[in-house]
């Protein structure tokens, strides 16, 4: 419960000072007349008011939750972390299909998936969510080594 109480403080800290980077964020360029800041305000807000919650709720609300940390479970932590990482440092140059297809093989190991089936849902879901983004919702992504 301790560990719950502590990790939902620090998203709720970490949401606060991200609603307060986003109030400061101004575009060239606005579409709508809103703004470009609204939409990473309010989600941003939620996400903080609700870890806030969670951090002072009464602890009669809920059945504590015993994680059982260990040394395997803090290194596989600390690989998702490096995985992610790793993607954000490289999603620009690789593109976003071949980071998205490494970064999902990456994780489906780290979760003890089988290789093979690892690898054909990694290339589809980096194919078919850039056709999302690129065709369907018009969002540009890089193309890295494949443009």
């Amino acid at each position: 419960m301790k560990s719950e109480r502590i990790l939902t403080g620090i998203i709720a800290l970490c949401g606060l000072g991200l609603v307060i980077y986003a109030s400061n964020f101004d575009a060239p360029i606005s579409y709508d007349s809103v703004g470009p800041r609204a939409f990473p305000i309010l989600i941003m807000g939620l996400i903080t008011a609700s870890a806030a919650y969670l951090t002072v709720r009464p602890s009669i609300m809920f059945e504590p939750v015993e994680l059982g940390w260990s040394k395997h479970l803090v290194f596989k932590i600390a690989l998702c972390a490096l995985a992610l990482t790793l993607y954000a440092a490289l999603f620009e140059l690789l593109g976003f299909i071949i980071a998205t297809t490494l970064l999902t093989i990456a994780l489906g190991k780290l979760f003890k998936g089988k290789t093979l089936p690892t690898i054909i849902t990694a290339c589809v879901l980096g194919i078919t969510t850039y056709y999302l983004f690129d065709r369907v919702l018009d969002v540009p992504l890089p193309m890295g080594l494949l443009g």
